[in-house]
């Protein structure tokens, strides 16, 4: 009699384990990330670049489960992203929000595979936009909506226009397209993939880039393209000022990237570039002025070896600042070439935020919440009363 009194009581506490541990799991998932997304209203507008950009782990907090990351100083591609308990995000892009410093995976349809010029930010990065190769998706980082702009065979996209208005993108030819109507509003023949290290001017009238020795310039108003003779050779990536004064190229000579800036005349005419001195700095890539006398770069300093950090270049001669240190490729990190930064950032520069707390996976949820669960179970039965005997 005694034992049958035993099982009876123990079905009762296997049932509460269960029951508790399903309860449990689901509110350290989907009631977290409620919370989480109930918190704060994701905040627009340029805010500061983070000091370190981190090498995350697959745990990163996605946009579905965390609502939206709001505007994002930088987007690079990831490797492995994990989303739910046995779900993954396919070819992940992680977002860091110029705010607070989060990092959050984008969950949004038809995202790239990691590559260059296959994702870009608009400069007050409360835009994102990538090439599907039968349209442009155009995702507002803020509300977390997105939407298709129907631009046939673009294979990838360039940058927005300063007043986010225009979007560049290239196919079969070099194309502007309007992002609130998806017209497009002018094109180029482009042989090649130029839309990676073309420049907007800062007025948004028009977007210049080297074809065969000349700097070529697309405007946007009339379509026209116009053209004049430049030493900025065809590989060249370009970047112009904030006011729109001097055009600053990334190039190489006898094999080493160099850094030149060409000032632009009264007449519209672009003058012979100077190159800016770099004793020390190895070159890598062309990320954007940011200020009006300042060119930001992703480089290597010499001192400190396989490190690649963003520098502030002075074009007054003066020692270089450093903005933001990269980590090296790992497991959600690709390279340089899938970074995308909200050029506004780069004038506030950078700051330390607090410290990632990356969540757990579900997976080890589920496990923490089971093995909870079992202690409790296991305390249930060696500590309750024994019946009476009879």
């Amino acid at each position: 009699m005694r034992v049958r009194i035993q099982k009876r009581g123990l079905f009762p506490a296997l049932f509460v384990a269960v029951v508790g541990t399903v309860l449990l799991y689901l509110a350290s998932t989907v009631g977290l990330g409620a919370w989480h997304a109930s918190q704060a209203a994701p905040q627009p507008g340029a805010g500061a670049l983070p000091t370190v950009v981190e090498n995350a782990p697959p745990s990163v907090p996605t946009t579905d489960e965390y609502g939206p990351v709001g505007g994002v100083s930088l987007v690079f591609a990831g490797t492995a992203v994990l989303d739910g308990l046995v779900g993954t995000l396919e070819h992940p892009w992680i977002a860091v929000s110029s705010r607070t410093g989060e990092y959050r995976a984008i969950d949004a349809p038809d995202l790239p595979a990691a590559g260059p010029a296959v994702m870009t930010t608009s400069h007050d990065g409360n835009l994102l936009a990538w090439a599907t190769g039968d349209g442009v998706v155009v995702y507002d980082a803020v509300t977390g909506e997105s939407r298709t702009v129907p631009a046939e065979a673009v294979d990838h996209v360039g940058g927005f226009s300063p007043d986010s208005s225009l979007l560049l993108v290239q196919g079969e030819e070099l194309g502007i397209v309007d992002v609130g109507s998806g017209d497009v509003v002018a094109t180029a023949e482009a042989d090649e993939p130029v839309v990676g290290r073309a420049a907007w001017r800062a007025d948004s009238s028009a977007v210049d880039f080297v074809v065969d020795d000349e700097l070529t310039t697309l405007g946007v108003g009339d379509g026209d393209v116009s053209t004049q003779p430049t030493d900025i050779p065809e590989p060249a990536s370009l970047a112009w000022s904030t006011n729109g004064d001097r055009l600053a190229n990334l190039r190489q000579v006898d094999g080493v990237n160099r850094l030149f800036v060409s000032p632009l005349g009264d007449d519209g005419t672009l003058a012979e570039g100077e190159q800016v001195s770099t004793e020390g700095i190895a070159l890598n890539r062309l990320i954007g002025f940011s200020g009006e006398r300042t060119v930001a770069v992703a480089a290597y300093l010499l001192e400190s070896g396989s490190v690649e950090r963003i520098l502030d270049i002075r074009l007054d001669n003066r020692p270089p600042s450093d903005l933001m240190t990269l980590p090296s490729p790992g497991e959600n990190w690709v390279d340089t070439a899938t970074l995308t930064i909200a050029s506004d950032n780069l004038v506030a520069g950078s700051t330390e935020y607090d410290g990632q707390v990356w969540p757990w996976s579900y997976s080890s949820r589920l496990v923490a919440c089971t093995l909870f669960a079992l202690f409790l179970l296991g305390l249930y039965v060696t500590r309750r009363p024994r019946s009476s005997r009879r």
